[in-house]
């Protein structure tokens, strides 16, 4: 298995150019993410891996050999235990599903944004419904080393190569109560055209209402800076959040990890 430099990165684009995951984009774009061939001269399996998300494709062939290769290689790079694999094609979702040494986890599509489907007066209902205990703070210099320093938060900033990416490219919203960070939304990635929003409220504080307002205050600073919001939800709970700021539900996926 090869790694790819960010200037061959287009040998890969036509594997996934069906895709609507802006984590992937992320990659495409060079913005963030590695990315694997099997064979620089005549590819036919590649992968991305973005985070803990993991994204392979084919085009022709597929040689299961190979693929488990590959899978066995990326173990160099990442932790198979911290890793959630998505396959994009037929081809790798069997290869998944009939192995012995993945377990399925169901994950939810939300339709890719538009700017237009998001109603400006229910963002700022949901932002002026935060109590006046807390507080909304952008992240920045200092806020980043505060965010990296917790175990809970770190998601919000680091798949970004250190604090000036992601000033430059990123986007993130904190609540905080005093100098306490207690719910974020931010970029989990970025691409050239938007962000894919990564949101999660200290155990502390959940269920007072701050990830409505935190997510509602991300969407609205994105669309003001002329980012897309993309939203990917983890459970059902994420879902009933996004549909409630604004996402339309497509529906549920499978993605595979290490038992």
């Amino acid at each position: 298995m090869y790694q790819l430099e960010e200037k061959d990165i287009n040998l890969i684009r036509p594997f996934y150019e069906k895709s609507t995951d802006s984590t992937i984009y992320a990659c495409l774009d060079g913005y963030m993410g590695k990315a694997f061939v099997d064979d620089k001269e005549s590819t036919q399996h590649t992968i991305i891996l973005q985070g803990d998300f993991v994204f392979p494709s084919n085009l022709g062939a597929f040689h299961e050999e190979t693929a488990g290769r590959m899978i066995e290689d990326l173990l160099t790079y990442k932790d198979k235990y911290n890793m959630l694999i998505v396959p994009q094609t037929t081809e790798w979702k069997k290869f998944f599903k009939d192995s012995d040494k993945f377990s399925t986890i169901t994950r939810y599509h939300l339709q890719s944004p538009s700017f237009e489907q998001f109603d400006p007066l229910k963002l700022e209902e949901y932002c002026n419904g935060l109590s006046k205990e807390f507080t909304f703070r952008r992240i920045d210099e200092t806020l980043y080393e505060k965010v990296m320093s917790e175990d809970w938060s770190r998601d919000f900033c680091s798949n970004f190569s250190s604090v000036d990416d992601f000033l430059q490219h990123g986007i993130g919203i904190l609540v905080m109560k005093g100098e306490e960070i207690c719910c974020g939304a931010s970029s989990y990635t970025a691409y050239r055209k938007g962000i894919e929003i990564e949101i999660v409220t200290e155990k502390d504080y959940r269920n007072l209402g701050l990830a409505t307002a935190c997510g509602a205050k991300l969407i609205q600073t994105c669309i003001n800076e002329g980012k897309l919001p993309h939203w990917d939800a983890a459970n059902e709970t994420s879902v009933r959040l996004a549909m409630r700021l604004g996402y339309d539900y497509v529906g549920p996926y499978d993605t595979y990890c290490f038992k």
